[in-house]
């Protein structure tokens, strides 16, 4: 009797802990980071907008409720938690990136490029760069460890490399582009990244690299992560299921080797003009203590030979400071390559 009597505890005691987990939505199902509205908070914020882009500069305001954005704020929303499975990473980016509280945020802005893009008959490639630039003018601000809400990007208007980045490949994502983040743990950094053509893809992925921290082209690696391309030390997370790709790719590959040719042209121009700067020197010496008619025209000929040289080396440097400030006029930078080739 006393045995059925604690058999029958037992089973009691088993099925208020297993009430209780599951009320509190725990073991079988893993949580993460999630908006919490007030739905009696009706303020709003204007957002300024203002960022170069192809020979212009984009210039604008949204309209944002609060609600979300102090929803974000309270401690805790971030936290992921899991009671058996692993922590998906993957899961977690995309909770943080397409949280349904930020739909009129989304809403707001891609309304806003979508005008822009309209009006100024913008291609797919174009908009993807669109998007990017924007994301890129972002200021950037480091505080604490946990990725911000896109929407805590755009109201606070800074944000580090993953808060950006996460951003970034929110925007793309609802417009229909297969896009994510590439997390590199090594060097605690974070791109997004978009599906494009082989010539920038990354490492053995087939999307381009993003860079959110400073004006870029997409698919350009900075120098921060060049190494870990080998070592594949990297990785990637998918934000959306869209299916559109970045096409321009070829245009961005064909301006990177310029600028790598462009660098190599002028130390070898360097190199060159040092040499015929030391013999010219020489012969101005020689030719102040004696007078000579044939060397005076070797002279002038070395002369006329570094002024060339000279010039030349200044349409390379010209040709890479084009390229460094460019990439939010990428077609404009491609022809300007393409008419030096």
């Amino acid at each position: 009797m006393k045995i059925l009597n604690k058999i029958l505890f037992f089973i009691l005691v088993l099925l208020l802990i297993t009430t209780v987990v599951i009320s509190l939505g725990i073991f079988f199902q893993n949580t993460y980071p999630k908006i919490t509205v007030n739905g009696s908070d009706t303020s709003t914020t204007t957002v300024g907008i203002e960022f170069p882009f192809k020979d212009d500069i984009v210039q604008g305001e949204i309209t944002i409720s609060l609600a979300p954005y102090n929803g974000a704020k309270v401690n805790g929303t971030k936290t992921s938690r899991t009671f058996g499975d692993a922590w998906d990473a993957e899961k977690y980016y995309l909770a943080i990136s397409n949280d349904p509280a930020q739909d009129e945020m989304y809403a707001a802005l891609l309304g806003f490029f979508d005008d822009y893009a309209i009006k100024h008959n913008l291609t797919s490639d174009e908009y993807v760069e669109l998007l990017s630039t924007y994301t890129q003018s972002i200021p950037y601000q480091t505080a604490g460890l946990e990725v911000k809400f896109p929407i805590e990007t755009v109201i606070d208007n800074w944000g580090d490399c993953d808060d950006r980045s996460v951003l970034l490949a929110g925007l793309l994502s609802r417009k229909g582009y297969d896009t994510g983040v590439i997390n590199f743990e090594n060097e605690n950094h974070m791109t997004a990244a978009v599906k494009g053509g082989n010539e920038t893809a990354y490492g053995n992925t087939s999307y381009s690299i993003i860079e959110t921290t400073r004006y870029a082209y997409i698919g350009e690696i900075s120098d921060v992560i060049r190494n870990e391309t080998s070592t594949g030390n990297f990785s990637v997370y998918q934000i959306g299921e869209g299916q559109k790709s970045y096409t321009a790719s070829y245009e961005v590959s064909e301006i990177l080797n310029a600028q790598k040719e462009a660098y190599i042209t002028i130390q070898t121009l360097y190199d060159e003009l040092s040499t015929q700067l030391a013999v010219i020197k020489e012969q101005e010496a020689l030719l102040r203590s004696s007078w000579n008619m044939a060397l005076y025209r070797e002279y002038e000929q070395n002369i006329d030979t570094y002024n060339d040289g000279i010039t030349t080396r200044d349409e390379y440097i010209g040709l890479i400071n084009t390229i460094s400030s460019g990439s939010y006029d990428r077609e404009e930078v491609y022809q300007t390559v393409i008419s030096m080739m």
